[in-house]
């Protein structure tokens, strides 16, 4: 990575982390969530991992005078091949009552997919009928980018049970070529207590335009917790 490159992202990076460690100790708001699960069939952006993984993520988040700010971190164990490990900072502010945005930067790890490198993104997201949201990221070493977005929604079965189906397309460029990839989620939870949920699902990723390939069909499972 250029030393420019390398440049922006640690102040970037120490500006996030400094307004995060400011807010733990005056914090309106703290909260967090982790989660760990089991994935048959490891994707990123509809490019295939080839293998199953344990996957887990920590996040936590504040709010400071309006400004929400979250640190993230997540890992992927895979069945077979390197470890992945994916960190993520952002910070962002509601524009409207019910639309919100946010940027950041997240730095990743042996990903199957992208390597060992990093991006700056953009989030904007509204609270209205199926959620709907666009994210944009940049990798300023490569100059590569990846828009998606995404609707979801939840219905609310029982009062422990609960079914979400979450619907993605994206562009992105791999290996100099840019490819179309969709995502369908679908998952039911339960709720095993006031913070914590069960979940178990299918997850169908595909990549077109691009000669790689991609998985049709993940089952997923696993327990998350909010805190």
């Amino acid at each position: 990575m250029k030393t420019k490159t390398k440049v922006i992202l640690g102040v970037a990076i120490a500006i996030i982390i400094g307004l995060f460690a400011y807010n733990k100790m005056n914090a309106e708001e703290l909260s967090g969530n982790f989660s760990l699960g089991y994935n048959s069939e490891l994707s990123f952006r509809g490019v295939a991992a080839e293998t199953s993984a344990i996957q887990s993520s920590l996040g936590l988040d504040a709010n400071i005078f309006g400004l929400d700010i979250g640190l993230g971190a997540a890992t992927n164990i895979k069945d077979v091949g390197k470890n992945e490990t994916r960190l993520s900072a952002q910070t962002g502010v509601k524009v409207l009552d019910s639309v919100s945005t946010s940027v950041g930067v997240v730095k990743y790890s042996n990903n199957h997919a992208v390597g060992d490198d990093a991006e700056l993104f953009i989030v904007l997201g509204a609270e209205i009928i199926l959620s709907p949201g666009v994210k944009l990221f940049y990798n300023p070493s490569e100059a590569h980018t990846t828009v998606e977005g995404s609707v979801s929604q939840v219905i609310e079965i029982t009062d422990e049970i609960s079914v979400e189906a979450v619907g993605s397309v994206g562009n992105t460029t791999i290996g100099g070529d840019w490819g179309l990839y969709y995502g369908l989620d679908v998952s039911a939870g339960y709720s095993l207590g006031d913070n914590t949920k069960a979940y178990i699902g299918i997850d169908l990723k595909d990549l077109k335009d691009i000669n790689i390939e991609a998985p049709e069909l993940a089952f997923v499972a696993g327990v998350t917790r909010t805190f």
